[in-house]
Order: structure tokens, then C-alpha cells, then sequence
């Protein structure tokens, strides 16, 4: 069943949106729809919106720094695990490149984070409190989300910047490696997290899961450490 539909063009870049994207929002939001409270309800919309925006924005960011250096983008999709960009070429070899591209989204995080925070502020003092609220709370989003992406694991953006990097000095196998081995350990560590925070945390179970798995197979198929 195809639950992907184009939300529009952005620069001729084609932007899908995952219905389950909009699930996993709403089921992890509910608390502002319960409410009772249309003020509290409205909030919850704007912040799914804000989300979703943040997302985009994130790869926007990737798309804006790889535009220099002649990598177009095919797509960008809006997923239940975060934003997929799909470059249409592979990107330059060069390691400075890749690492301002990788790096890119997690900086458009870090520039929302104070935009919002700021913004936030100035709106309670305003005597906006919905407002002040939809803001400090996308404050908070976008900084988790800025963290969670230069994480050193696959196929975060920390992950993919520090193999650029590992590449030139070492090697792109080693590089391959150790970031694999580095990805297990987060996602050991977030599972951690999750299970002390059960049953609420049960989506960063899964997201520990999915990163255990794809950095295990990167490892694997760089010859684990047995090979040099």
C-alpha cells in the first residue's frame, strides 16, 4: 500500500510526505487532543506543523550546501523515522564537502532552535502564551533533533561526516568500521534509555533497533575487524 503522497516542489526538489509520519505525530501528541481545551488542541497542530516544517528545513539545509558543488537532489521525503534526502548523484569524494553537506542540517536544527527559543520568549512577553508555548516547545524539538543527528552512528548526519573524516585519515574502510562500531554502541545506549522509560519510549526502541541493525550490517560488510 503506498502511503506517500507529494506535498509539492520546493526549488523543482519533489517533497513526499509518509502518511505514518503523521500517525507516529499524532499518536505521540494525543495528550494535546484529549485535552478538552481548544488553545491546548490548536497548540498540537502547530507544533506537528512545526515538526514536520523543522524536518524539511533539515534537509533543505543538506540540499543548499550540496548545491555548490554541483549535486543536485532528487527528492526530499518526510518519514516516521525523520527526513530522507536523495541526491542525484553520488556526492564529491572530497572530504571538506561532504562533511559542510552532512553538517548542514544539523546547523539549520541549531539556527531554528535559537530563532524559536528567542521568538518564544518575546511572545510570552507579549502576552501570547500559545504562541510562547508552540515556540519554546519547537526550541526544544529542534535542539534534540540537532544532538540526535550528530550522533556517530549510520545514517545519521554525525555518522556520515565523521566517515568522510575518518576516510582521508585513515582509510574509507576503517573509516566504514569504526563509525559501524560507534552506531552499535549508540543504539546499545539508547536502548538503555528506552527500556528505563518504558512503555512511552517504545518509538526510541525501535529507532535504537533500527540503527543496531543498519550499523551492524556496515560493519559487517566492511570486513568487521578481522580484516585490514
Amino acid at each position: 500500500m503506498n502511503t506517500r503522497f507529494e506535498l509539492g516542489r520546493i526549488a523543482g526538489i519533489p517533497v513526499y510526505l509518509d502518511l505514518f509520519a503523521l500517525l507516529v505525530l499524532f499518536v505521540f501528541s494525543q495528550h494535546y487532543f484529549t485535552s478538552g481545551d481548544s488553545q491546548i488542541m490548536s497548540a498540537g497542530l502547530l507544533i506537528i506543523a512545526g515538526i514536520l516544517g523543522s524536518v524539511l528545513l533539515h534537509e533543505l539545509a543538506h540540499a543548499a550546501a550540496a548545491y555548490p558543488f554541483k549535486t543536485g537532489v532528487s527528492r526530499i521525503e518526510l518519514t516516521a523515522l525523520g527526513g530522507v534526502i536523495q541526491f542525484a548523484k553520488s556526492l564529491p569524494r572530497a572530504m571538506l564537502p561532504r562533511v559542510i553537506i552532512y553538517l548542514a542540517g544539523p546547523a539549520a536544527n541549531l539556527a531554528l532552535w535559537y530563532v524559536c527559543g528567542k521568538l518564544g520568549v518575546l511572545a510570552y512577553g507579549a502576552g501570547k502564551p500559545v504562541a510562547g508555548f508552540v515556540l519554546l516547545q519547537l526550541a526544544g524539538i529542534n535542539h534534540f533533533l540537532m544532538l540526535f543527528n550528530l550522533l556517530p552512528a549510520y545514517p545519521l548526519d554525525g555518522g556520515h561526516a565523521l566517515d568522510a573524516i575518518l576516510g582521508k585519515l585513515v582509510s574509507p574502510l576503517w573509516g566504514q568500521r569504526i563509525v559501524g562500531a560507534l552506531g552499535i554502541v549508540v543504539a546499545v545506549l539508547l536502548s538503555i534509555l528506552a527500556i528505563q522509560s518504558l512503555p512511552g519510549s517504545i518509538f526510541l526502541l525501535l529507532i535504537a533497533y533500527f540503527l543496531a541493525e543498519l550499523n551492524w550490517t556496515m560493519l559487517q560488510n566492511a570486513g568487521g575487524f578481522g580484516r585490514r
